[in-house]
Protein backbone atom coordinates (compact mmCIF):
# COMPACT_ATOMS: atom_id res chain seq x y z
CA UNK A 1 0.00 0.00 0.00
CA UNK A 2 2.59 2.61 0.62
CA UNK A 3 4.41 1.65 -2.35
CA UNK A 4 1.37 2.14 -4.56
CA UNK A 5 1.04 5.67 -2.36
CA UNK A 6 4.57 6.47 -3.03
CA UNK A 7 4.53 5.71 -6.98
CA UNK A 8 1.67 7.59 -7.63
CA UNK A 9 2.76 10.89 -5.44
CA UNK A 10 5.89 10.53 -7.42
CA UNK A 11 4.33 10.90 -10.81
CA UNK A 12 2.40 13.75 -9.20
CA UNK A 13 -1.05 12.29 -8.32
CA UNK A 14 -2.73 13.83 -4.83
CA UNK A 15 -2.28 10.76 -2.32
CA UNK A 16 -3.92 10.20 1.01
CA UNK A 17 -4.28 7.47 3.33
CA UNK A 18 -4.66 5.81 7.15
CA UNK A 19 -3.54 3.32 9.18
CA UNK A 20 -4.25 1.60 12.01
CA UNK A 21 -0.54 1.65 13.24
CA UNK A 22 0.05 5.32 12.77
CA UNK A 23 -3.16 5.62 14.54
CA UNK A 24 -1.59 4.17 17.41
CA UNK A 25 1.59 6.07 17.39
CA UNK A 26 3.90 3.95 15.82
CA UNK A 27 6.46 4.34 13.28
CA UNK A 28 6.30 7.98 13.63
CA UNK A 29 9.23 8.05 11.17
CA UNK A 30 7.70 6.71 8.25
CA UNK A 31 4.51 9.43 9.32
CA UNK A 32 7.07 12.49 8.63
CA UNK A 33 8.60 10.62 5.45
CA UNK A 34 5.03 10.52 4.03
CA UNK A 35 4.29 13.77 4.88
CA UNK A 36 7.55 15.32 3.42
CA UNK A 37 6.71 13.50 -0.07
CA UNK A 38 3.02 15.56 -0.47
CA UNK A 39 0.63 12.31 1.31
CA UNK A 40 -1.84 13.48 3.38
CA UNK A 41 -2.30 11.48 6.28
CA UNK A 42 -5.24 11.24 8.19
CA UNK A 43 -7.24 9.03 11.42
CA UNK A 44 -9.02 5.71 10.02
CA UNK A 45 -11.77 7.60 10.77
CA UNK A 46 -13.36 8.43 7.37
CA UNK A 47 -12.62 11.88 7.72
CA UNK A 48 -9.67 11.30 5.22
CA UNK A 49 -12.02 10.88 2.40
CA UNK A 50 -12.74 14.50 1.68
CA UNK A 51 -12.06 15.48 -1.27
CA UNK A 52 -10.84 11.87 -2.78
CA UNK A 53 -12.27 10.20 -6.20
CA UNK A 54 -11.61 6.52 -4.74
CA UNK A 55 -10.71 4.55 -1.70
CA UNK A 56 -7.93 1.73 -2.19
CA UNK A 57 -7.87 -0.85 0.87
CA UNK A 58 -5.85 -3.97 1.28
CA UNK A 59 -6.72 -7.38 1.84
CA UNK A 60 -7.04 -6.59 5.21
CA UNK A 61 -9.51 -3.88 5.37
CA UNK A 62 -12.68 -5.06 6.87
CA UNK A 63 -15.84 -4.59 5.61
CA UNK A 64 -16.74 -2.77 8.82
CA UNK A 65 -14.11 -0.78 8.69
CA UNK A 66 -14.84 3.50 9.06
CA UNK A 67 -13.13 4.32 5.95
CA UNK A 68 -15.28 1.75 3.73
CA UNK A 69 -18.38 2.19 5.22
CA UNK A 70 -17.87 6.25 4.62
CA UNK A 71 -16.61 5.46 1.51
CA UNK A 72 -19.92 4.04 0.34
CA UNK A 73 -22.26 6.69 2.00
CA UNK A 74 -20.52 8.93 -0.42
CA UNK A 75 -20.94 6.56 -3.22
CA UNK A 76 -17.14 6.55 -3.80
CA UNK A 77 -15.35 3.49 -5.80
CA UNK A 78 -13.36 0.87 -3.51
CA UNK A 79 -10.59 -0.21 -5.25
CA UNK A 80 -8.50 -3.50 -4.05
CA UNK A 81 -5.02 -3.16 -3.82
CA UNK A 82 -4.36 -5.26 -6.85
CA UNK A 83 -6.59 -3.78 -9.29
CA UNK A 84 -4.78 -0.15 -8.68
CA UNK A 85 -1.21 -2.22 -9.26
CA UNK A 86 -2.78 -4.09 -12.26
CA UNK A 87 -3.87 -0.66 -13.60
CA UNK A 88 -0.21 0.66 -13.05
CA UNK A 89 1.12 -1.92 -14.29
CA UNK A 90 -0.46 -1.97 -17.82
CA UNK A 91 1.19 1.55 -18.32
CA UNK A 92 4.42 -0.18 -18.54
CA UNK A 93 6.20 -3.20 -19.91
CA UNK A 94 6.09 -4.90 -16.65
CA UNK A 95 7.91 -7.68 -14.93
CA UNK A 96 6.14 -9.52 -12.10
CA UNK A 97 8.22 -11.81 -9.63
CA UNK A 98 5.56 -14.18 -8.05
CA UNK A 99 6.12 -17.17 -6.08
CA UNK A 100 5.49 -18.09 -2.55
CA UNK A 101 9.34 -17.27 -1.31
CA UNK A 102 12.29 -14.80 -2.34
CA UNK A 103 9.59 -12.54 -4.35
CA UNK A 104 10.85 -8.71 -2.22
CA UNK A 105 14.71 -10.10 -2.78
CA UNK A 106 14.49 -11.09 -6.82
CA UNK A 107 12.42 -8.09 -7.18
CA UNK A 108 15.15 -5.42 -5.33
CA UNK A 109 18.10 -7.59 -7.18
CA UNK A 110 16.08 -7.65 -10.99
CA UNK A 111 15.52 -3.65 -10.28
CA UNK A 112 19.24 -3.55 -10.19
CA UNK A 113 20.10 -6.08 -13.03
CA UNK A 114 18.11 -3.33 -14.96
CA UNK A 115 19.23 -0.17 -13.69
CA UNK A 116 23.02 -1.23 -14.24
CA UNK A 117 21.66 -2.41 -17.83
CA UNK A 118 20.74 1.31 -18.47
CA UNK A 119 17.32 0.88 -18.36
CA UNK A 120 16.09 3.07 -15.55
CA UNK A 121 13.60 1.31 -14.45
CA UNK A 122 10.53 2.05 -11.65
CA UNK A 123 9.56 -0.20 -9.23
CA UNK A 124 6.53 -1.65 -7.05
CA UNK A 125 7.20 -3.87 -4.52
CA UNK A 126 7.11 -4.91 -0.72
CA UNK A 127 9.93 -4.45 1.33
CA UNK A 128 11.94 -1.54 2.01
CA UNK A 129 15.78 -1.63 -0.48
CA UNK A 130 18.64 -0.52 1.58
CA UNK A 131 19.85 1.00 -1.41
CA UNK A 132 17.00 3.53 -2.00
CA UNK A 133 16.96 4.01 1.97
CA UNK A 134 20.21 5.74 1.43
CA UNK A 135 18.69 7.49 -1.28
CA UNK A 136 16.33 9.37 1.09
CA UNK A 137 13.48 7.49 0.13
CA UNK A 138 11.15 4.31 1.88
CA UNK A 139 12.63 1.73 -0.12
CA UNK A 140 9.77 -0.09 -1.63
CA UNK A 141 8.91 2.20 -4.61
CA UNK A 142 10.97 4.43 -7.43
CA UNK A 143 9.56 6.29 -10.73
CA UNK A 144 12.37 5.63 -12.78
CA UNK A 145 12.19 7.30 -16.61
CA UNK A 146 12.54 4.22 -18.49
CA UNK A 147 9.72 1.76 -20.04
CA UNK A 148 10.28 -0.92 -17.00
CA UNK A 149 8.10 -1.80 -13.97
CA UNK A 150 9.33 -4.10 -11.47
CA UNK A 151 6.77 -5.55 -9.56
CA UNK A 152 6.35 -8.13 -6.54
CA UNK A 153 2.89 -10.18 -7.49
CA UNK A 154 1.02 -11.50 -4.62
CA UNK A 155 -0.44 -15.06 -4.65
CA UNK A 156 -1.45 -14.76 -1.06
CA UNK A 157 -4.91 -12.98 -1.35
CA UNK A 158 -5.44 -14.53 -5.22
CA UNK A 159 -4.43 -10.90 -6.47
CA UNK A 160 -2.06 -12.51 -9.03
CA UNK A 161 -4.46 -13.37 -11.58
CA UNK A 162 -4.82 -10.03 -12.26
CA UNK A 163 -1.22 -9.33 -13.91
CA UNK A 164 -0.45 -9.67 -17.70
CA UNK A 165 2.94 -8.87 -17.32
CA UNK A 166 5.48 -8.68 -20.39
CA UNK A 167 7.64 -11.18 -18.33
CA UNK A 168 6.60 -13.27 -15.62
CA UNK A 169 8.69 -14.64 -12.83
CA UNK A 170 7.61 -18.16 -10.75
CA UNK A 171 10.25 -18.61 -8.02
CA UNK A 172 8.34 -21.47 -6.09
CA UNK A 173 5.09 -22.95 -5.18
CA UNK A 174 4.68 -24.08 -0.79
CA UNK A 175 1.76 -23.26 1.13
CA UNK A 176 1.73 -20.01 3.06
CA UNK A 177 -1.59 -18.70 3.38
CA UNK A 178 -2.97 -21.41 0.76
CA UNK A 179 -3.07 -24.97 0.16
CA UNK A 180 -0.87 -26.21 -2.96
CA UNK A 181 -3.75 -27.22 -4.30
CA UNK A 182 -5.28 -23.74 -4.19
CA UNK A 183 -2.33 -22.27 -5.67
CA UNK A 184 -1.58 -24.15 -8.84
CA UNK A 185 -4.84 -22.89 -10.72
CA UNK A 186 -3.13 -18.61 -9.79
CA UNK A 187 0.06 -19.46 -10.74
CA UNK A 188 -1.53 -21.05 -14.71
CA UNK A 189 -3.33 -18.12 -15.27
CA UNK A 190 -0.28 -16.05 -14.47
CA UNK A 191 1.11 -18.02 -16.54
CA UNK A 192 -1.22 -18.15 -19.49
CA UNK A 193 -1.53 -14.31 -19.15
CA UNK A 194 2.15 -13.68 -19.24
CA UNK A 195 2.92 -11.73 -22.59
CA UNK A 196 6.68 -12.43 -23.57
CA UNK A 197 8.13 -14.79 -21.71
CA UNK A 198 7.77 -16.79 -17.85
CA UNK A 199 10.72 -17.53 -16.43
CA UNK A 200 10.42 -20.74 -13.68
CA UNK A 201 12.40 -22.20 -11.20
CA UNK A 202 13.10 -25.57 -12.42
CA UNK A 203 14.49 -26.97 -9.50
CA UNK A 204 10.64 -26.63 -8.37
CA UNK A 205 8.96 -29.61 -8.27
CA UNK A 206 5.10 -27.63 -8.83
CA UNK A 207 7.47 -24.74 -10.96
CA UNK A 208 8.84 -27.35 -13.33
CA UNK A 209 5.35 -28.94 -13.94
CA UNK A 210 3.96 -25.33 -14.83
CA UNK A 211 6.64 -25.42 -17.50
CA UNK A 212 5.90 -25.45 -21.47
CA UNK A 213 7.84 -25.64 -24.28
CA UNK A 214 9.86 -22.05 -25.05
CA UNK A 215 9.12 -20.82 -21.20
CA UNK A 216 12.86 -20.07 -19.74
CA UNK A 217 14.49 -21.83 -16.97
CA UNK A 218 16.93 -21.19 -14.66
CA UNK A 219 18.10 -23.33 -11.30
CA UNK A 220 19.38 -22.49 -7.86
CA UNK A 221 22.75 -22.92 -9.07
CA UNK A 222 22.42 -21.93 -12.84
CA UNK A 223 20.77 -20.03 -15.98
CA UNK A 224 21.04 -20.73 -19.56
CA UNK A 225 24.58 -19.61 -18.95
CA UNK A 226 26.17 -21.97 -17.57
CA UNK A 227 26.65 -23.28 -13.81
CA UNK A 228 27.75 -21.17 -10.73
CA UNK A 229 31.48 -22.05 -10.12
CA UNK A 230 33.64 -21.34 -7.35
CA UNK A 231 30.78 -20.55 -4.79
CA UNK A 232 31.95 -19.50 -1.42
CA UNK A 233 29.81 -18.62 0.77
CA UNK A 234 30.23 -16.76 4.11
CA UNK A 235 28.40 -15.49 6.84
CA UNK A 236 26.94 -12.06 4.92
CA UNK A 237 27.90 -12.61 1.62
CA UNK A 238 28.26 -15.11 -1.65
CA UNK A 239 30.80 -14.86 -4.46
CA UNK A 240 30.69 -17.32 -7.44
CA UNK A 241 31.47 -17.33 -10.96
CA UNK A 242 28.96 -17.56 -14.17
CA UNK A 243 30.13 -17.48 -17.51
CA UNK A 244 33.07 -15.77 -17.24
CA UNK A 245 31.76 -13.18 -15.27
CA UNK A 246 32.56 -12.77 -11.06
CA UNK A 247 29.37 -12.33 -8.94
CA UNK A 248 29.88 -10.51 -5.32
CA UNK A 249 26.68 -11.07 -3.43
CA UNK A 250 26.29 -8.78 -0.20
CA UNK A 251 23.55 -11.72 1.29
CA UNK A 252 24.40 -15.02 2.38
CA UNK A 253 22.62 -18.29 1.71
CA UNK A 254 21.82 -21.21 -1.10
CA UNK A 255 18.65 -19.42 -1.25
CA UNK A 256 19.69 -16.12 -2.16
CA UNK A 257 21.79 -18.08 -5.00
CA UNK A 258 18.90 -18.85 -6.15
CA UNK A 259 17.22 -15.52 -6.18
CA UNK A 260 20.44 -14.07 -7.39
CA UNK A 261 19.71 -17.02 -10.27
CA UNK A 262 16.53 -15.86 -11.02
CA UNK A 263 17.26 -11.92 -11.45
CA UNK A 264 20.07 -13.19 -13.97
CA UNK A 265 17.64 -15.05 -16.38
CA UNK A 266 15.89 -12.07 -16.02
CA UNK A 267 18.20 -9.30 -17.28
CA UNK A 268 19.65 -11.92 -19.60
CA UNK A 269 15.95 -12.27 -21.25
CA UNK A 270 16.71 -8.27 -21.66
CA UNK A 271 19.61 -8.34 -22.86
CA UNK A 272 21.72 -7.21 -20.39
CA UNK A 273 25.19 -8.59 -19.82
CA UNK A 274 26.75 -11.15 -17.20
CA UNK A 275 28.97 -8.14 -16.64
CA UNK A 276 26.26 -5.54 -15.95
CA UNK A 277 24.04 -8.42 -13.60
CA UNK A 278 27.26 -8.81 -11.66
CA UNK A 279 27.31 -4.85 -11.24
CA UNK A 280 23.54 -4.54 -10.44
CA UNK A 281 23.95 -7.66 -7.91
CA UNK A 282 26.58 -6.16 -6.28
CA UNK A 283 24.66 -2.72 -5.79
CA UNK A 284 22.03 -4.43 -4.23
CA UNK A 285 22.50 -4.94 -0.57
CA UNK A 286 18.99 -6.49 0.66
CA UNK A 287 16.01 -5.26 1.99
CA UNK A 288 15.07 -4.37 5.06
CA UNK A 289 14.73 -7.31 7.88
CA UNK A 290 15.97 -9.58 5.31
CA UNK A 291 19.17 -11.09 7.45
CA UNK A 292 19.62 -8.17 8.83
CA UNK A 293 23.06 -8.10 11.36
CA UNK A 294 22.23 -6.01 14.23
CA UNK A 295 25.11 -5.81 15.60
CA UNK A 296 27.77 -8.25 17.88
CA UNK A 297 27.03 -7.81 21.69
CA UNK A 298 29.51 -10.01 23.80
CA UNK A 299 30.24 -12.15 21.41
CA UNK A 300 26.54 -12.51 20.42
CA UNK A 301 26.36 -12.28 16.98
CA UNK A 302 22.17 -10.86 16.68
CA UNK A 303 20.37 -11.70 13.24
CA UNK A 304 16.88 -10.12 12.29
CA UNK A 305 14.52 -12.02 9.37
CA UNK A 306 11.62 -11.23 7.97
CA UNK A 307 11.00 -15.24 7.60
CA UNK A 308 7.27 -16.16 8.38
CA UNK A 309 6.52 -19.48 6.51
CA UNK A 310 8.26 -22.98 6.57
CA UNK A 311 10.40 -22.33 3.40
CA UNK A 312 11.86 -18.89 4.51
CA UNK A 313 11.97 -20.39 8.59
CA UNK A 314 14.19 -23.26 7.39
CA UNK A 315 16.13 -21.63 5.21
CA UNK A 316 17.26 -19.09 6.96
CA UNK A 317 17.86 -21.34 10.20
CA UNK A 318 19.70 -23.98 7.93
CA UNK A 319 21.83 -20.20 6.70
CA UNK A 320 22.76 -18.70 10.67
CA UNK A 321 23.36 -22.89 11.40
CA UNK A 322 26.32 -22.88 9.09
CA UNK A 323 29.85 -21.87 9.36
CA UNK A 324 32.05 -21.72 6.77
CA UNK A 325 34.33 -24.38 7.77
CA UNK A 326 31.38 -26.97 8.19
CA UNK A 327 31.41 -26.99 11.98
CA UNK A 328 27.76 -25.66 13.42
CA UNK A 329 26.92 -22.98 16.18
CA UNK A 330 24.45 -22.56 18.53
CA UNK A 331 21.33 -20.25 17.82
CA UNK A 332 18.90 -19.26 19.71
CA UNK A 333 15.97 -18.55 17.64
CA UNK A 334 13.04 -16.30 18.28
CA UNK A 335 9.95 -16.53 15.99
CA UNK A 336 6.63 -14.48 16.55
CA UNK A 337 4.10 -16.20 14.55
CA UNK A 338 1.35 -14.01 13.20
CA UNK A 339 -2.32 -14.63 12.73
CA UNK A 340 -4.41 -17.36 14.39
CA UNK A 341 -5.78 -18.61 10.76
CA UNK A 342 -1.96 -18.78 9.34
CA UNK A 343 -0.72 -21.20 11.90
CA UNK A 344 -3.46 -23.27 11.97
CA UNK A 345 -2.90 -23.73 8.11
CA UNK A 346 0.83 -23.76 8.76
CA UNK A 347 1.84 -24.52 11.99
CA UNK A 348 2.88 -27.92 11.89
CA UNK A 349 5.34 -27.32 8.45
CA UNK A 350 6.46 -24.46 10.49
CA UNK A 351 7.57 -26.65 13.12
CA UNK A 352 8.53 -29.38 10.87
CA UNK A 353 10.90 -27.09 9.26
CA UNK A 354 12.27 -25.45 12.50
CA UNK A 355 13.49 -29.31 13.71
CA UNK A 356 14.89 -30.58 10.53
CA UNK A 357 17.07 -26.93 10.19
CA UNK A 358 18.19 -26.66 14.01
CA UNK A 359 19.24 -29.46 16.52
CA UNK A 360 18.83 -29.84 20.37
CA UNK A 361 21.47 -28.17 21.45
CA UNK A 362 19.87 -24.76 19.78
CA UNK A 363 16.65 -22.91 21.83
CA UNK A 364 13.47 -22.06 19.89
CA UNK A 365 11.53 -19.29 21.59
CA UNK A 366 7.63 -18.16 21.18
CA UNK A 367 5.95 -15.37 22.41
CA UNK A 368 1.83 -15.71 21.81
CA UNK A 369 0.64 -15.50 18.20
CA UNK A 370 0.49 -11.65 16.78
CA UNK A 371 -3.42 -10.49 16.54
CA UNK A 372 -3.63 -7.20 14.24
CA UNK A 373 -7.09 -6.60 15.07
CA UNK A 374 -10.52 -7.74 13.20
CA UNK A 375 -12.21 -10.56 13.87
CA UNK A 376 -10.36 -14.18 14.52
CA UNK A 377 -10.58 -17.38 15.51
CA UNK A 378 -7.77 -17.45 18.90
CA UNK A 379 -8.46 -21.28 19.18
CA UNK A 380 -4.85 -21.68 18.49
CA UNK A 381 -1.80 -20.95 20.93
CA UNK A 382 1.94 -20.34 20.51
CA UNK A 383 2.05 -22.65 23.38
CA UNK A 384 0.32 -25.29 21.29
CA UNK A 385 3.61 -24.91 18.20
CA UNK A 386 6.11 -25.08 21.48
CA UNK A 387 4.65 -28.09 22.26
CA UNK A 388 4.97 -29.71 19.03
CA UNK A 389 8.10 -28.22 18.79
CA UNK A 390 9.41 -30.30 21.70
CA UNK A 391 7.91 -33.52 20.80
CA UNK A 392 9.32 -33.49 17.38
CA UNK A 393 13.26 -32.70 18.72
CA UNK A 394 12.35 -35.50 21.03
CA UNK A 395 11.92 -37.69 17.98
CA UNK A 396 14.67 -36.29 16.23
CA UNK A 397 17.23 -36.13 19.23
CA UNK A 398 16.37 -39.71 21.00
CA UNK A 399 13.81 -41.92 21.25
CA UNK A 400 14.15 -41.58 25.23
CA UNK A 401 14.28 -38.09 25.25
CA UNK A 402 11.81 -35.96 26.98
CA UNK A 403 9.95 -33.50 25.45
CA UNK A 404 9.35 -29.98 27.70
CA UNK A 405 7.46 -27.51 27.57
CA UNK A 406 6.89 -24.46 29.98
CA UNK A 407 8.07 -20.64 30.25
CA UNK A 408 10.87 -21.92 32.24
CA UNK A 409 13.26 -24.52 32.37
CA UNK A 410 15.18 -26.45 29.97
CA UNK A 411 13.56 -28.05 26.56
CA UNK A 412 14.32 -27.60 23.13
CA UNK A 413 11.18 -24.55 22.46
CA UNK A 414 9.70 -22.26 25.39
CA UNK A 415 7.07 -20.52 25.59
CA UNK A 416 6.77 -17.01 26.65
CA UNK A 417 3.50 -14.90 26.57
CA UNK A 418 5.11 -11.28 25.58
CA UNK A 419 8.13 -10.60 23.50
CA UNK A 420 9.55 -9.02 26.63
CA UNK A 421 10.03 -12.14 28.42
CA UNK A 422 11.61 -13.29 25.20
CA UNK A 423 14.31 -10.51 25.64
CA UNK A 424 14.82 -11.26 29.45
CA UNK A 425 14.83 -15.21 28.75
CA UNK A 426 17.88 -14.73 26.18
CA UNK A 427 19.43 -12.17 28.34
CA UNK A 428 20.04 -14.98 30.85
CA UNK A 429 20.49 -17.95 28.31
CA UNK A 430 23.11 -16.20 25.71
CA UNK A 431 26.57 -16.68 25.90
CA UNK A 432 29.88 -15.73 23.68
CA UNK A 433 29.39 -17.64 20.06
CA UNK A 434 25.44 -17.95 19.92
CA UNK A 435 23.61 -16.70 17.40
CA UNK A 436 20.36 -15.00 18.36
CA UNK A 437 17.96 -14.94 15.30
CA UNK A 438 14.60 -13.19 15.26
CA UNK A 439 11.76 -13.92 12.57
CA UNK A 440 8.61 -12.94 12.05
CA UNK A 441 5.98 -10.83 9.86
CA UNK A 442 3.21 -8.59 10.08
CA UNK A 443 4.20 -6.89 13.42
CA UNK A 444 5.54 -3.77 12.82
CA UNK A 445 7.09 -3.63 16.22
CA UNK A 446 9.57 -6.66 14.97
CA UNK A 447 12.64 -4.56 14.34
CA UNK A 448 12.57 -2.96 17.23
CA UNK A 449 12.21 -6.05 19.21
CA UNK A 450 15.70 -6.75 17.57
CA UNK A 451 17.20 -3.49 18.48
CA UNK A 452 15.51 -3.65 22.05
CA UNK A 453 16.93 -7.53 22.02
CA UNK A 454 20.20 -6.45 21.13
CA UNK A 455 20.88 -3.54 23.53
CA UNK A 456 19.67 -6.32 26.32
CA UNK A 457 22.41 -8.31 25.74
CA UNK A 458 24.86 -5.50 25.12
CA UNK A 459 23.99 -3.99 28.37
CA UNK A 460 23.31 -6.93 30.97
CA UNK A 461 25.43 -7.65 34.12
CA UNK A 462 28.62 -9.05 33.37
CA UNK A 463 28.37 -11.82 35.85
CA UNK A 464 26.66 -13.36 33.35
CA UNK A 465 29.10 -14.10 31.34
CA UNK A 466 30.72 -12.63 27.89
Amino acid sequence: MSALAQYLAFQGTPVSGSDRSLDRGAEAVKRAYFERIGIRLAPQDGSGLDGCSCLVVSTAIEAQNPEVQRARALNLPIVHRSDLLAELARRRKTIAISGTSGKSTVTGMTFHVLEAGGLQPSLITGANLASLLDEGLLGNAKAGAGEWLVIEADESDGSLIKYSPEVGVILNVEKDHKEIAELIPLFERFRDQTARRVILNGDDAHCAALARPGDLIFRPGSTADGSAADIVQGDWDTRFKLGGAAFHLNVPGRHNLANAMAAIAIGRELGISLEDCARGLQAYRGVERRHVHVGDARGITVVDDFAHNPAKVKACLETVKRVADGSKRRILAVFHPHGFAPMKLMGKDLVQGMVEALDASDILYMPEIYYAGGTADKSISSADLIEAANAAMALKASKDAKPVSGPVGGGFARFFPTKDEVIAAIVQEARAGDWVVTMGARDPSLGDFAANLFNALRNRSPSLGN
